[in-house]
């Protein structure tokens, strides 16, 4: 599939929303219908290699998700992960620059479906859409009230 990306900009710096990105329970509060987000493996969560286990709910059903962080760039201020939920792979990410005091979030996702799922395949574009505009106003909001507190 190709890849989807979506962007808005923040009234807060590039080091605050990336210091909102760098940690774990961050990613539970913005991730759409996430329950759960957990680091499983030892060591910091913004290093490469880093495991996270997830938990969906969709519709009452609930779908374990497997995260690996595959890039975390404080300089270029990237963080990237791959994962799986069930027989869906993916590969998603966030790009953050400057623009005045502000900051341009972007989101990226590559879906990959495998087995029945590639039945699929024509909806997984617009189904990738509705996950980044989801993903990007929960991510707005939660910054906007980590920024007020």
């Amino acid at each position: 599939m190709s890849r989807i990306e979506s962007s808005l900009v923040l009234a807060e710096s590039v080091e605050d929303v990336f210091a909102f990105l760098s940690k774990p329970e961050s990613h539970r509060r913005f991730i759409p219908r996430c329950e759960e987000f957990t680091q499983t493996s030892a060591g910091d969560f913004t290093q490469a290699g880093t495991t996270v286990k997830g938990l969906l709910n969709y519709f009452g059903i609930r779908i374990p998700v497997d995260y690996r962080i595959t890039e975390y760039d404080s300089t270029t201020h990237r963080l990237t992960m791959n994962g799986t939920l069930g027989p869906v792979r993916f590969t998603d990410g966030y790009m953050l620059a400057s623009v005045s005091e502000n900051t341009r979030l972007t989101f990226w996702l590559e879906l990959t479906l495998t087995g029945w799922l590639k039945l699929f395949q024509p909806f997984a574009r617009l189904i990738g859409k509705i996950h980044a505009w989801e993903t990007l106003r929960n991510l707005k909001r939660e910054v906007i009230k980590t920024s007020e507190v």
